[in-house]
């Protein structure tokens, strides 16, 4: 269920009220947010749910494979099921956004790790690559001039 490069969202099954809530307030933005930046900003639509229900939702979400967990130091960002890419960690306004990567960058990289020992471990990959670019996004480049 991953996302194409053309920018169509993948058809999702039949999402339960909260997940949806969850879903739209991580499609809704341009940066990658957190679980406490999800629950802020459903608690402004002046929906209550409980921070708990936003954590399950998510997981339940990333189990869907409509949502990827991003680990940035101590804490998890949430990002739409695309397809392989990067992101850009801004270290003045710390969001995380998508660069675009070509896909034989990534595909070259799983290759130079994938072994045949290494190729599964039970039913999952062994591995997991993230690509996180830290320097400053254009926005606050484009702030400071």
């Amino acid at each position: 269920m991953a996302i194409s490069w053309d920018g169509q969202l993948p058809q999702t099954p039949n999402l339960t009220t909260r997940q949806s809530l969850v879903y739209n307030a991580i499609l809704g933005r341009r940066a990658h947010p957190s679980a406490q930046t999800i629950h802020r900003q459903i608690s402004d639509l002046g929906k209550n749910i409980s921070l708990a229900t936003i954590y399950r939702q998510l997981n339940n979400l990333v189990g869907l494979g409509l949502i990827n967990p991003i680990e940035l130091g101590e804490e998890t960002r949430y990002c739409p099921g695309q397809r392989a890419h990067a992101h850009l960690h801004c270290k003045r306004c710390d969001r995380l956004t998508n660069v675009k990567t070509n896909e034989d960058t990534i595909s070259d990289l799983v290759s130079s790790v994938n072994t045949p020992k290494s190729e599964r471990c039970g039913e999952e990959l062994c591995f997991e690559i993230q690509i996180i670019i830290t320097g400053i996004c254009d926005d606050c480049i484009t702030s400071e001039n």
